[in-house]
């Protein structure tokens, strides 16, 4: 199994033991190329990866005219991403985003561009919050998004706080308080008027934001904003633990 192709296809290989040591041999050259230093090695490897991953099966001679098939089975196809995560850039984006509309594959291609510190890794999972279907998935990019920091994420989250998802608009809150942005304070705040009243788990959920949202911004030395939020916490309508804790931060944030 010298190239990376015949590893890909001892991935998906019925045999264990055959698909455990391939799985092994990617590893292992993944961390190599991941190395410092090996640049070179880093871009060539990422580059032949990402081709096996949107690889398409040798079209059979009939008639019908049929969709391609990937040539590399699920499995295989999850584990080249999981090593794509270790060194992709920007020129391996686009193969993952292809791999996002892979039902079987897009929870790892998923994994992957989170991985990657890049504007256009962000862009994609930006536009796989809005577009793609399924509210578990689209929780996962939302929580994917709220570990970046650029603009672009920051207003893909805010789009998802109006999702027609409850699940998602309350990941989008979480997310938020995860940014250094004081305006996000009353998106969460809108999210909890409009699931509250129906739903006291949402409330609950929404105010613990908050509460982060203000420790973030502290964090980041905004204390100013942080002490509105905690402010308001103390004196609103949150649950007794939730103006405990505020209270309690107040003190700390002098």
């Amino acid at each position: 199994m010298d190239t990376i192709a015949q590893i890909c296809e001892q991935l998906g290989s019925a045999d264990q033991t055959k698909a455990f040591q391939a799985r092994r041999a990617l590893a292992v050259k993944a961390t190599a190329a991941a190395a410092p230093g090996k640049e070179a090695e880093r871009t060539a490897f990422a580059a032949e990866l990402a081709g096996c991953l949107v690889a398409k099966a040798e079209a059979k001679d009939d008639k019908e005219k049929k969709e391609p098939l990937p040539r590399y089975t699920a499995a295989a196809r999850n584990e080249i991403c999981r090593s794509l995560a270790e060194v992709a850039g920007d020129a391996e984006v686009p193969a993952l985003v292809q791999t996002l509309a892979d039902f079987d594959v897009r929870e790892m291609a998923r994994f992957a561009l989170t991985r990657i510190p890049t504007p256009a890794a962000g862009a994609a999972l930006a536009e796989a919050s809005q577009k793609l279907v399924g509210v578990e998935f689209r929780v996962g990019v939302v929580n994917a998004l709220s570990r970046r920091s650029d603009a672009g994420a920051l207003a893909a989250i805010k789009q998802a706080a109006g999702d027609s998802s409850t699940d998602v608009r309350l990941a989008a809150a979480e997310a938020l308080a995860q940014q250094v942005d004081p305006a996000g304070d009353a998106v969460i705040v809108q999210i909890g008027k409009e699931l509250g009243p129906a739903n006291p788990r949402a409330s609950k959920r929404t105010d613990v934001a908050r509460l982060r949202l203000a420790g973030t911004l502290a964090k980041a030395g905004q204390k100013d904003a942080a002490r509105g939020i905690y402010q308001a916490l103390a004196s609103d309508g949150a649950d007794e633990a939730q103006k405990k804790a505020a209270k309690t931060a107040l003190e700390h944030l002098g």
